[in-house]
């Protein structure tokens, strides 16, 4: 699929024009310099036409710290894989040394590129500038306000009719469309290595990484095909405890991001810093992932910086068995983001967890099970567990008719324990129990 990267100087309003182009608000958008940093990407149908876009970090022409000079880096990296790039300009403050700075990379890309001139609500203020904007060489811009949604329509026309002019397919592939995508979310706490990890798998650099915790604000999300199968792997911004966060910060829009990634997603890898330990923090993280019925993986990282690991994993058992204990059914794996140690192995468990998101069992099974469950430990006094059965997945869910009396919650425990050890393990997913008077 056509790939279309957005590029321009910070605060022109990139993020805005990406969150309207694809039709929902993915990018966080802020009136504060550099808030982009990763690549964001998303995808555009219009009718039948389909292309990914991808939302870059501004270019400074004097980058001040190291966060914002690989964001540059990233997106000068991008420049020449992109099918198309939309040069984005501010209509309304005017062209600045920064735009013909850009301009003069963007040409040496030698890639088609469009000119859009962003905050054109104004008709005064856009012929002011446009001896200026036609300076820049790249002929007639697209007029547009990505606030206001003027000329979204055109601009999108106008990307269709480059990219098909260039013999590139924008048909969507039913058959592609029919494989089944497994949506994997990387969580954890800031500087827990999920870009790391998140660079590791795709094999390139396409989020930032530095030693400086929150370097990532957005979720940002890529498609990979992995031996046949199609995962969406999803890094997120290191969710902060709410008391560290203030009303509308960043901070608090990325937390919110996190979660909706959580929500959008099958499997959760919860990732730890090994060097640290688990905290309340992640048992907080944990917590959100189960209570929206998502299978979830608990992954130790930074194994490489543990002296003497092969001594001390017992002890990191031990603090998953003890800190993690209510989600106790998730696979439990070590890595090194880094070096690349159990990159494999954490695919693997993806892949199983995911199976046991979607797994059905016999209900002739689950009461098979339950009976003898209830010979050997009966249910409190005055309870009658009458039948079971499977009525969902994703999480896996039993509703079980009863004589109308409360089941316990250790009672309810008992019933999960019974049903992975005796029917199904449903390895890293929650089960859910439902249940239902029946006289």
């Amino acid at each position: 699929m056509p790939t279309v990267l957005i590029v321009g100087k910070s605060n022109v309003g990139k993020s805005t024009l990406f969150n309207k182009l694809i039709g929902y608000k993915k990018s966080i958008v802020d009136d504060k310099e550099g808030v982009t940093r990763d690549a964001v990407s998303g995808r555009v149908s219009y009718y039948s036409k389909t292309f990914n876009i991808v939302d870059t970090g501004g270019i400074f022409e004097n980058p001040e710290d190291d966060i914002i000079n690989k964001s540059k880096d990233l997106t000068l990296k991008m420049l020449n894989e992109a099918d198309l790039i939309l040069f984005v300009i501010d209509a309304r403050n005017g062209i600045t040394s920064e735009d013909y700075y850009l301009a003069e990379i963007i040409r040496k890309s030698n890639n088609d590129v469009i000119l859009v001139s962003n905050k054109s609500e104004s008709v005064r203020r856009v012929q002011n500038n446009l001896p200026d904007i036609y300076k820049l060489g790249f002929g007639d811009p697209i007029f547009v306000s990505a606030e206001q949604g003027k000329n979204i329509d055109t601009l999108i026309e106008r990307i269709v009719n480059v990219l098909e002019s260039k013999g590139l397919s924008l048909e969507e592939n039913l058959k592609e469309e029919s494989q089944p995508i497994i949506r994997v979310t990387f969580i954890g706490r800031p500087n827990a290595g999920k870009s790391t990890l998140f660079n590791s798998i795709l094999n390139k650099e396409r989020v930032l990484v530095t030693p400086i915790p929150g370097t990532t604000r957005d979720s940002v999300d890529e498609l990979v095909t992995i031996n046949g199968r199609k995962y969406l792997f999803v890094d997120t911004a290191g969710l902060r405890r709410k008391s560290k966060v203030d009303y509308k910060s960043l901070d608090m829009y990325s937390n919110v991001r996190s979660i909706k990634s959580i929500e959008n997603s099958d499997v959760v890898v919860i990732l730890i810093d090994a060097i640290e330990g688990i905290t309340h923090q992640d048992q907080r993280i944990a917590g959100i992932a189960e209570n929206r019925g998502k299978a979830t993986i608990v992954a130790f990282n930074k194994i490489d910086l543990i002296k003497n690991f092969k001594y001390k994993k017992e002890e990191f058992i031990e603090q998953f068995n003890e800190k993690l204990y209510f989600i106790n059914y998730s696979p439990l794996i070590f890595l090194s983001a880094i070096n690349k140690q159990g990159i494999d192995n954490l695919i693997n468990v993806i892949d199983e967890a995911y199976k046991s998101l979607h797994y059905r069992v016999q209900t002739s099974a689950v009461n098979s099970a339950i009976q003898r469950m209830m010979a050997f430990t009966p249910p409190p006094k005055g309870l009658k567990i009458l039948y079971g059965t499977q009525v969902d997945i994703r999480p896996p869910t039993f509703l079980f008719f009863t004589n109308g009396k409360k089941v316990p919650e250790f009672y309810q425990n008992h019933i999960r324990k019974t049903i992975r050890e005796n029917i199904y393990p449903f390895v890293g997913a929650p089960i859910f129990l439902k249940f239902k008077s029946r006289h």
